[in-house]
């Protein structure tokens, strides 16, 4: 019984990174300039949610993730495919790689790099917001 009930709290938690994931999203939009640190640091922040509400979804519990995964997106990335999410949007694996390592290291946060994305902002916006789409089909968030 115990174990129904934290797949249910996951379900639950899935659902709720994903609408956490959408307000980041739509934070990095406000600042209209995609390459600013502080977009950066709301895109990655929307990209490890989008992808850890799957993981959620698929049975693995928000403490595994965060023991296992903790903010690595390509550590991250990787998981959910072999969790079989395969329709990850083109932009999304080359955004987790520039990034996942000054997220994972705080740098992000602390707005000591400003990264390059690799897309331009029309095409990092469309990736995310169908990565959501996709993660949000899947959990029964839409």
């Amino acid at each position: 019984m115990v174990i129904c009930c934290r797949r249910e709290a996951d379900r639950c938690l899935a659902k709720a990174f994903c609408r956490n994931a959408r307000a980041f999203h739509g934070m990095a939009q406000d600042h209209r300039d995609l390459f600013s640190r502080a977009s950066a640091y709301h895109l990655a922040i929307t990209i490890e949610l989008g992808l850890k509400a799957y993981l959620l979804h698929c049975g693995f519990t928000d403490q595994w993730n965060r023991e296992h995964l903790r903010h690595d997106l390509v550590k991250t990335l990787k998981c959910v495919r072999r969790a079989g999410l395969k329709d990850i949007p083109e932009g999304i694996r080359e955004l987790t790689i520039v990034l996942g390592p000054p997220y994972a290291s705080g740098a992000l946060s602390r707005r000591l790099t400003d990264p390059i994305l690799p897309l331009p902002p029309d095409a990092t916006d469309l990736a995310i917001s169908d990565l959501l789409a996709t993660v949000e089909a899947i959990v029964g968030q839409r």
